[in-house]
């Protein structure tokens, strides 16, 4: 049995996104909308692995709204941008090939902050490069472009040191303004 009801909002991503705490966050937006949001965020996940389990995990219950948040695990793991872009752009035409009617807004890969921690392969000079190619493909696509890079970010452009507890992960502060911002874009 599927207890998951269909044409709701759907949070879809890596770890930041599975550690979205949507149940409050999104207590009023439900309680007003009657709109259930589901979180599908997995950790580790990279955009190629998304794209697997898209249809089975997220499209399965035909979402209305659609949220992605996903890539910086593909640089984290070396994967240059027009990988990633090319695969976020298939997420968007296979859900929209499943739900013709789905609002998709796909949030730009938020920075990160290395004089907190070492972030590996992953730089905010390449996070900037990525997030141009998904404002590309949401304006090709007719999707909402969210990007709270300016919002998240400290005087040198790192991911805030208080919104972060590692540099990477954003913390219980952050995911109340990049809710408020999700909230008005959902239908």
């Amino acid at each position: 049995k599927n207890y998951c009801k269909k044409g709701q909002t759907v949070l879809v991503g890596d770890s930041i996104t599975e550690m979205f705490n949507h149940t409050e966050l999104f207590a009023e937006y439900t309680e007003k909308t009657g709109v259930s949001v589901y979180n599908r965020g997995i950790s580790g996940d990279t955009s190629d692995r998304l794209l697997e389990r898209l249809e089975k995990n997220v499209l399965n219950i035909k979402p209305e709204n659609m949220v992605l948040l996903i890539g910086t695990n593909d640089l984290g793991v070396g994967a240059d941008s027009d990988f990633i872009a090319e695969n976020i752009e298939k997420i968007i035409e296979q859900a929209r090939k499943r739900c013709k009617n789905i609002n998709i807004i796909i949030e730009a890969v938020y920075p990160v902050n290395t004089k907190i921690s070492k972030q590996g392969r992953r730089k905010n000079k390449d996070i900037a490069v990525l997030n141009a190619k998904i404002k590309d493909l949401s304006l090709k696509h007719h999707v909402h472009y969210l990007d709270l890079t300016a919002v998240l970010s400290d005087e040198s452009g790192m991911l805030h040191s208080k919104y972060t507890y590692d540099g990477l992960h954003v913390n219980a502060m952050a995911f109340e303004i990049i809710a408020k911002e999700i909230i008005a874009l959902l239908k």
